[in-house]
């Protein structure tokens, strides 16, 4: 790096103290990258921006933070305290000071924390243990409802009051443990362990408050992720607030932003049952509607069918027609008889003029008579046994007449016939039609003739 001011002019030129430290910071600012420097705050000044001094052993440097990107520091800053800081390096043309412009703070080690997560979080992720498709769904309704924290912290206190205020009769089961320090991770391993074990709850809620990323670090320990990975509890990770991510949110089943958001998410209120209550029950009586206005149209269709295919129905048209013409066939006849005995009078008129012996005459007419009336007794004898034998028939035909005969029709639960005994079984409900009406039974026994021929 060349840091050298390559002069152009001659060796006696003059220039302003202005000119100088214009040089010197452009010459700064153009050779020096944005780095992290490392040191121990001192003499800190806080106004609407920080204005502190950054030194080790040797040496210090000032730097200036300004407020925008100071509110975003998530810990208290105070003197004597190690930093790492990444800013830019740049001279202040006033007082020909150079200073860091300081755009991120972060504790000293901070670094190494963020590369183990990182290198963890990969390291997982090509073993699986963030697939969807180990992911369990939370239970609809909880019996009870397993907590994993610190008991004596305020985090507690919001879950179960959210709880109880959204399911005032749920059961909470709370598993102490510590939430931050060196063996905490050791105890939430060992809480979820437990959990699952004793299997007394449906869900586990693992939450803390907000903090640092050393505060929050138990939660990205390896052995808390593969213990929630082998829980077969659904759990539900509530770790700092809405910002802050953890390794325990990628293996969990469902990641709440805050503790509070998990006892919600786990849990409905009565308003919400309410209305998904209302919605199951409009629903089902939509549904039901529609299957009763199918029905009632199958039913007209059925009856309509009916009144066509009935065999009495059919037996009263039939009957009705050979009245018919029974009666049109007698009309015709006393018709023609009536015309013959016109003519036949008409003639004997004649005849008697002609003094003609008729007797022999009349005597075949009342013969012809005779053989005519035998005739058409005979015709309608005959018709009238075709009658009865179709009445007979169709009185065969007719399911009522085989049910008063002692005959009984039976249907399962599906109303369909019973044709075998395979169709039904063993105490199963039928129904059965009578001449006179349905009795319902309970099938105590089934029997085959193979049975019966080994009995």
């Amino acid at each position: 790096m060349n840091l050298s001011y390559n002069a152009t002019n001659k060796d006696d030129e003059v220039i302003s103290v202005s000119q100088l430290n214009k040089m010197a910071k452009s010459v700064l600012e153009n050779n020096l990258p944005i780095m992290w420097i490392k040191g121990e705050i001192s003499g800190l000044k806080t106004y609407s921006h920080l204005y502190f001094d950054l030194k080790d052993e040797g040496a210090k440097i000032s730097c200036v933070m300004f407020a925008k990107l100071a509110a975003m520091v998530d810990f208290k800053l105070e003197n004597g305290t190690k930093i790492e800081v990444r800013g830019r390096v740049t001279l202040y043309p006033q007082n020909g000071s150079y200073q860091i412009n300081v755009e991120r703070v972060r504790k000293v080690g901070l670094g190494e924390l963020w590369e183990a997560y990182n290198k963890r979080i990969l390291q997982l992720r090509e073993e699986g243990l963030f697939d969807a498709k180990y992911k369990k769904p939370l239970p609809i309704f909880p019996r009870r409802i397993g907590v994993i924290t610190s008991k004596e912290g305020a985090v507690i206190r919001d879950v179960v009051t959210t709880l109880k205020r959204r399911m005032p009769s749920i059961q909470i089961v709370i598993y102490h443990s510590a939430v931050q320090g060196t063996d905490a991770s050791m105890q939430i391993a060992r809480a979820i362990r437990v959990a699952n074990q004793r299997n007394e709850v449906d869900v586990l809620i693992v939450c803390r408050g907000g903090g640092s990323m050393e505060d929050l670090w138990c939660f990205n320990e390896e052995v808390v992720a593969r213990e929630t990975f082998q829980s077969t509890l659904p759990i539900i990770s509530a770790v700092g607030h809405e910002t802050d991510t953890t390794i325990i949110d990628f293996v969990s089943d469902l990641r709440a932003p805050t503790p509070t958001a998990a006892a919600e998410l786990v849990t409905k209120s009565a308003n919400e049952w309410l209305e998904v209550i209302n919605r199951f029950e409009y629903k089902l009586k939509n549904n039901l509607f529609q299957k009763l206005n199918n029905k009632y149209q199958m039913l007209d269709l059925y009856s309509a069918r009916l009144k066509v295919l009935n065999p009495y129905q059919r037996f009263k048209n039939q009957q009705q027609e050979i009245s018919r013409l029974k009666q049109k066939l007698e009309h015709a006849l006393s018709r023609k008889i009536d015309n013959v005995t016109w003519q036949l009078n008409l003639l004997s008129t004649k005849l008697s003029g002609l003094n003609i012996n008729t007797r022999e005459i009349d005597n075949k007419l009342i013969q012809l008579k005779s053989n005519l009336s035998r005739s058409m007794l005979s015709y309608l004898n005959d018709k009238q046994s075709k009658l009865n034998y179709a009445k007979q028939s169709l009185s065969l035909l007719n399911p009522n007449a085989i049910l008063k005969r002692g005959y009984a029709i039976i249907h399962d639960g599906d109303n369909k016939v019973v044709q075998s005994i395979k169709d039904v079984r063993h105490h199963s409900k039928v129904q059965i039609s009578l001449s006179d009406g349905r009795i319902s039974a309970v099938i105590d026994k089934k029997s085959s003739p193979e049975q019966s021929e080994l009995i």
